[in-house]
């Protein structure tokens, strides 16, 4: 006949094994891995807001330049220096005729000299 005996802890066997340790740095380790991706994307995102913001702030002076002195352009490409509030800009129009006679359609690119990469918007032009 068997008895079973109950095994009681004692100060040697308290505590976490090693494989609850190892799981727990796991756990740990993918969150840190989630939180620094999260920050970098962030940190990358208003950076390129920050360089992008003086071209939109370009493009959004010279489309009220258009409508106040009511820029009616031949169809075609046109260019020139931009001295917004911001900073200076180069901008490029390509005008293009719509359906409509008394409506353009002009593809605006507007660029900053440390950055040759434009950023691209599309105006309506009418007299």
């Amino acid at each position: 006949m068997s008895v079973a005996r109950r095994v009681l802890p004692t100060a040697e066997s308290s505590g976490f094994t090693l494989l609850e340790v190892m799981v727990a740095l796991f756990i740990l380790a993918i969150l840190a891995v989630t939180v620094s991706q999260s920050l970098y994307q962030r940190t990358a995102i208003s950076l390129t807001q920050q360089q992008r913001l003086p071209l939109i702030l370009c493009a959004r002076s010279l489309e009220s330049e258009f409508a106040i002195e009511r820029y009616w352009p031949d169809v075609g490409h046109h260019e020139g220096p931009h001295a917004g509030q911001a900073s200076e800009c180069h901008w490029q129009l390509e005008v293009e005729e719509t359906g409509l006679p008394e409506v353009r359609r002009g593809t605006l690119q507007v660029s900053a000299p440390p950055d040759p990469r434009p950023l691209r918007f599309t105006v309506f032009l009418a007299p």
